[in-house]
């Protein structure tokens, strides 16, 4: 199974054919040639399904195929060409509803009443309430999730504040601002939830107080209801921007804008001192999150960085040794993993969190294997000397609920602004074409606007779970343990189909599709591979997908009806959804030729990214295991060469291929633990001299 489409890859293909898999998935994406966009953009009419429920796997496959073939047929016939009808524009201000037919120069254009087009500075004007206009819903998610490409946010926050403080009016407005801001300077400093957490509160509450006892200068009665109001509104869309992107707050420089409008708006409306407090509360509370999420990734980046190393020495050393002791007993082979698995758990011990209950548990089995490894006349180890997920999670349905509440966890984290800036870093040549609107500028801090690496990570983790899926095979000695554990992961790859798990069902089908595993033909003949066949035409990328996206379309009809917590889980799979906002931005230009915003591509990103906001925010309804999530997201895991080394002791090569493959995977295996010692080697020399 493949999808190489943009250059995201995925679960490559069937590995039991002998041909190569991989399991990898890349954001490094092409640009795609001409016509990729609306290849990427077809969508697949619903199949005929029940309310609440995703479809029965096999009723689905049939209509599927039905309607493929329909398809096909119907491709067939040519339909005589018909000039679309032209679209009707119309024109209004910014800050306006109002619309007319005759354009100008700095006026907003619109196709059948929504919002087509714009000059960017006709576009953040329209972005600014005042004290009887409050921007739509739609418009200000829309507008902030694209306006990074175009603008930094902390410089579209400074416009927004410098245009709502010219419209206050003239005299008291303007000028009472001003005043403000020297009268509170001393009473807000530079507080940030970014250096000084606590004192972000405080500083907004000595906001309050300071405007407080400076009622003299407060604007007159008549002025001050409408100025009041206008303040209120601008406090509201600060509270949205916050909500929506709380990550973009990690820039200094923004937060330095939020205090420079909070401080005009306290001033103008003491009672907002309370709310713009609760309002940097929920911003400290969601970056703390943020940060201690990204401590917990950097561990597992650590700890996988190390038992990769781990598993390449273990495994260079026990092939080398077993190839000199008998070169044509490949069946007397000793299986690499078990060592690799000993000596990594004695590792892992020191984990913080779960970590540990997943090292006690395996340290009996973690014993039996050193001593076993140690002579080195030793055999096959024996079936209870193996530690796997079997042994931790017996129920197929209890492990779909643990990686259902892993997947949750990570997808919860995601910012929606991630979708832009990892397309953003292919825009500084065309940024700085664009020039006006502070195009310009753009194309030069495209880098400094990534904040985060949430979305790099959950790539990760689906490559992480399809090579654990094949690791847990390739343990195993017995060729009947090997049945067990693959019938066991084809079981639970059904059960996340049937919760909406979509992103692990694909993990598991391409760690189960990796060639190391597919050739272990004599392992496969035992295995009942009905279910998985099934499972397989369900994320079938022919026909873009067809089949799973009519699946996933049902269950977003189960998700709207849902009255269950469990029904409304919705878990793409990451990389082709990605893939689509990819085609969708690369597909349409982010300017029109007169220079105006294309601002109908802004809305139909935002409408899917909104989509998938909603799918993020479910919580997990199932009671979590913490052993078992340790044990998948920190257990030893092999990397692409030791797992084929492991391959092969479990099923001798049988053709000249396989032996050439054999040869080829030792030798690069011994090279990567030369080079393993030598930088350990290096590290220790390092420690002495200091």
């Amino acid at each position: 199974m493949s999808s190489s489409n943009g250059g995201i890859s995925s679960a490559a293909t069937n590995g039991r054919s002998g041909s190569t898999g991989s399991a990898n998935i890349s954001l490094n994406i092409k640009v795609p040639a001409a016509g990729g966009a609306a290849a990427a953009s077809t969508s697949a009419t619903s199949t005929s399904i029940t309310h609440k429920t995703l479809p029965d796997l096999k009723t689905q496959r049939s209509n599927s195929v039905c309607h493929s073939q329909e398809t096909y047929s119907g491709n067939r016939r040519v339909a005589p060409t018909e000039k679309p009808p032209e679209k009707q524009l119309s024109y209004g201000p910014a800050q306006s509803r109002a619309t007319a037919k005759e354009p100008k120069e700095a006026h907003l254009v619109y196709c059948e009443g929504k919002l087509h087009s714009g000059p960017l500075k006709s576009l953040i004007t329209h972005m600014v309430p005042t004290h009887e206009y409050y921007p739509d819903e739609s418009f200000v998610f829309a507008f902030l999730l694209s306006a990074r490409l175009f603008v930094r946010p902390h410089e579209l926050l400074a416009q927004i504040s410098t245009t709502w403080e010219q419209q206050q009016g003239p005299g008291g407005g303007c000028d009472v601002v001003d005043d403000a801001g020297q009268v509170l300077y001393l009473s807000i400093n530079s507080a940030s939830p970014l250096t000084q957490r606590k004192g972000a509160a405080a500083s907004a509450a000595a906001a309050a107080a300071a405007a407080a006892s400076s009622t003299e200068l407060d604007p007159k009665p008549q002025q001050r209801t409408s100025t009041q109001r206008s303040a209120q509104h601008c406090i509201r869309l600060l509270s949205e921007w916050i909500e929506i992107f709380p990550y973009d707050f990690r820039d200094e420089r923004l937060m330095q804008q939020v205090r420079i409008l909070a401080r005009k708006c306290v001033y103008i409306d003491n009672s907002l001192g309370k709310q713009v407090s609760r309002i940097l509360q929920l911003l400290v509370s969601r970056l703390t999150a943020l940060e201690q999420y990204e401590e917990f990734l950097l561990t597992l980046t650590t700890d996988g960085s190390e038992r990769e190393a781990g598993a390449g020495a273990v495994s260079a050393g026990q092939s080398q040794q077993h190839h000199n002791h008998n070169h044509h007993h490949h069946h007397h082979l000793h299986n690499p993993f078990q060592t690799f698995l000993g000596s990594s758990h004695s590792h892992a011990n020191g984990l913080g969190g779960g970590g540990s209950t997943s090292g006690t548990s395996n340290s009996s089995s973690s014993g039996n294997t050193s001593s076993s490894t140690s002579n080195s006349n030793s055999t096959t180890p024996q079936p209870d000397e193996v530690f796997g997920i079997m042994d931790m999670c017996p129920s197929c349905a209890h492990l779909a609920h643990q990686l259902t509440a892993i997947e949750l966890e990570r997808l919860s984290h995601i910012g929606p602004e991630e979708f832009v800036q990892a397309f953003a870093k292919d825009y500084p040549q065309q940024q700085a074409k664009d020039g006006a609107g502070g195009g310009g500028k753009a194309g030069g801090s495209l880098n400094d606007m990534k904040k985060t690496r949430n979305l790099e990570s959950y790539v990760q983790w689906f490559n992480r779970l399809s090579y654990l899926t094949a690791s847990e095979i390739v343990k195993y000695p017995k060729k009947k343990q090997r049945v067990r554990i693959i019938e066991y992961w084809i079981e639970t790859a059904r059960e996340c189909f049937n919760i909406g798990n979509f992103n692990s069902l694909m993990a598991i089908i391409a760690g189960l599709n990796l060639a190391p595993i597919g050739r272990l033909k004599k392992t496969w003949s035992k295995v009942q591979s009905a279910k998985f066949s099934v499972l397989e035409h369900q994320m079938d990328p022919t026909s873009n997908f067809n089949s799973y996206r009519s699946t996933l379309k049902a269950a977003m009809w189960r998700s709207e009806g849902a009255t269950e917590e469990r029904e409304r889980i919705i878990i793409p799979f990451f990389s082709l959804f990605v893939k689509d906002l990819y085609f969708l931005n690369e597909g349409c230009s982010n300017r029109l030729p007169n220079n105006h915003i294309n601002f109908e591509k802004c809305s139909q990103l935002a409408k899917q990214v909104t989509e998938f906001n909603e799918w993020k925010k479910v919580s997990c309804p199932f009671e979590k295991l913490p052993n078992v999530i340790a044990y998948l997201q920190h257990s030893a895991v092999l990397n692409e060469n030791t797992l084929s080394m492991a391959s092969f002791e479990c099923e001798p090569p049988e053709n000249t291929e396989e032996k050439d493959r054999y040869k080829t995977v030792k030798a690069e295996t011994k090279q990567q633990l030369l080079q393993q010692l030598q930088e350990q080697q290096q590290q220790h020399q390092h420690h002495q001299s200091q």
